[in-house]
């Protein structure tokens, strides 16, 4: 056990040390100094001519974000044009395309031979077979108006 006067003390020395129970080293007092009043000048000049660099500075910046801006604002205008443009000539592609399957389209064809170039399917008079192995059992215009819808 320890004695009464020594538990104190090592109760002190705890409160006031932590679990170290050493004393923390001794920190130098440092004087106090007056500091001067002095001013600290920079050698870049006089505080009128600083602020006007800077306003100068924060003007050209301001003029060549407005260049910026103005230069992105003509280059959208540019592409929506070419967009627009674009879309025009896609819309005429689409017309050509269904005027080229029109054009091609049996049907069409048909009517075209029938109406405009007087045109007719042959009837069974009117053909004219090399050998008579060659003719169909069936009615030769039957046979081709088959092909042509298959």
């Amino acid at each position: 056990m320890i004695a009464p006067e020594r538990w104190y003390e090592y109760q002190k020395n705890y409160q006031k040390y932590g679990l170290d129970m050493k004393p923390k080293p001794e920190t130098r007092i440092r004087s106090r100094r007056k500091r001067s009043s002095k001013k600290i000048t920079l050698p870049i000049g006089s505080g009128k001519k600083v602020a006007f660099s800077m306003v100068l500075a924060v003007g050209i910046a301001m003029i060549v974000l407005i260049i910026i801006t103005a230069y992105t604002a003509n280059l959208r205008y540019n592409i929506n044009s070419m967009i627009k443009e674009n879309s025009a000539l896609m819309g005429e592609i689409e017309n050509l395309q269904v005027k080229v399957y029109s054009a091609n389209n049996v049907d069409y064809i048909e009517s075209k031979a029938t109406s405009e170039l007087k045109m007719a399917y042959p009837s069974d008079k009117d053909r004219v077979y090399i050998t008579s192995d060659d003719i169909p059992e069936e009615g030769f215009s039957d046979i081709i108006k088959e092909k042509a819808y298959n």
